[in-house]
């Protein structure tokens, strides 16, 4: 049976545009080009895990004033019957800048990512069962993520919260949690909010697995990622790649990490390191994403690579 995932989080139409380099203050740059895709936190970790081969149901809210977005998810056979029209505000949107090297910079404006009704939340939560998994992000008001995780608990789902963008205060931390996934900024924020002070990398995972009683994994950028859960500690290198865009890229290891919970943890973060690779090669949000036979072949290459040049 394919992984069935719960997915409650933004949604959003991204206006990605590339240029050379990002403009000084006061200055004016020209686009290269201009792409309008899907995107959103939870969107993109939707279509990752629908691509990774899951079951997915997408919890959230649009506008009425673009169907774009839930076009773009009914494409990728993502249950769509959970997101709410509403009639206003309008769909969140992003607008994405990306220079020569890859690197992005964001702006967010929420918008109907605020408003989802609390019945839906509840409904498609409560039908899951154990085995299944939850995603929660943090582009929705964090007393959402708190209610599906708390409901997503008490049906013996298991719950990865990816603390993106951080929390800015203590009460948004989500407690029921089985995998916590972060960046390194990310991990010191939620380290600093509960009281922790500690100077590296290893050492922040341990307290903060130990105060929340949860797996954390640390994404490293080009460095790969950093775990620690019950059996201990380790990392899973990443893949050298040109990167072309990284907009995508933590979005799809999470939902790579959903889509693949049967597996031992380690290879769990092989497969979605693997397939974060591929995302950074391309230019885009959700549209960047690979399927999973991207993905296979793709290892099978780097396996190949590796025999020939150990």
């Amino acid at each position: 049976m394919n992984a069935r995932i719960v997915v409650v989080g933004s949604i959003n139409v991204d206006e990605s545009i590339s240029v050379h380099r990002y403009p000084a203050p006061g200055e004016t740059t020209t686009a290269t080009s201009a792409i309008r895709t899907l995107g959103g936190k939870g969107a993109n970790q939707a279509v990752a895990a629908a691509r990774a081969g899951g079951t997915v149901t997408m919890v959230g809210a649009v506008g009425t004033d673009d169907p774009f977005a839930r076009h773009a998810l009914d494409v990728e056979q993502v249950d769509t019957s959970a997101i709410a029209t509403v009639p206003d505000p309008a769909t969140g949107r992003a607008i994405v800048v990306v220079d020569e090297a890859g690197e992005n910079s964001i702006v967010v404006i929420p918008g109907a990512n605020a408003t989802i009704p609390s019945h839906l939340i509840e409904d498609a939560v409560r039908a899951m069962e154990v085995g299944d998994t939850l995603v929660v992000q943090n582009e929705i008001p964090p007393a959402d993520s708190a209610l599906a995780a708390r409901l997503a608990r008490e049906r013996g789902a298991s719950v990865i919260w990816n603390a993106a963008p951080a929390p800015r205060h203590r009460n948004d931390i989500v407690a029921d949690v089985d995998i916590l996934v972060v960046n390194e900024q990310e991990l010191a924020q939620i380290a600093s909010l509960i009281d922790l002070h500690v100077d590296d990398i290893d050492g922040a995972m341990t307290a903060v697995a130990d105060a929340l009683h949860t797996d954390v994994v640390c994404t490293l950028g080009a460095s790969g990622v950093a775990f620690r859960n019950a059996n201990g500690s380790g990392s899973v290198p990443a893949h050298r790649v040109h990167a072309v865009d990284t907009t995508a890229a933590g979005d799809t290891f999470v939902g790579y990490l959903a889509a693949n919970a049967t597996l031992p943890l380690d290879e769990r973060l092989r497969l979605a390191v693997a397939a974060s690779a591929i995302t950074v090669t391309r230019p885009g949000a959700a549209t960047s994403i690979p399927t999973r036979q991207d993905l296979d072949e793709f290892v099978a290459a780097a396996d190949a690579q590796t025999r020939t040049n150990p």
